[in-house]
């Protein structure tokens, strides 16, 4: 499975992003937040992250140990940078998004 998550959606501190992104690391598919992009089944029985943060694609393969981690500190103890402890932008992001027509495509 493959969670994909853009945190220009969310304008929560890191603490609280931390907390949310533990729920969803013990439970993937039944947890829905804003800044979930996407869950797609890939086939694989490991849980795969790209995350959009900070100008930056945080891309993890998540081992049992990694998720185990994940699932009580949040991503951030997974990443490779010190992510921005409080966001703004999210509204404008949101703005930015209802006017793109119906049919336009993420990639």
């Amino acid at each position: 499975m493959k969670v994909i998550i853009d945190r220009g959606l969310c304008d929560t501190n890191l603490s609280y992003c931390q907390r949310c992104s533990a729920a969803l690391f013990r439970n993937p598919e039944g947890y829905d937040r804003l800044c979930i992009l996407d869950v797609i089944d890939d086939g694989k029985d490991i849980l795969s992250l790209q995350m959009h943060t900070d100008g930056r694609v945080l891309e993890l393969e998540l081992t049992d140990e990694d998720r185990e981690l994940a699932a009580i500190e949040g991503w951030e103890a997974l990443a490779d940078f010190d992510p921005a402890l409080f966001r703004t932008g999210a509204m404008q992001h949101w703005h930015e998004i209802s006017r793109l027509p119906a049919n336009h495509n993420l990639s």
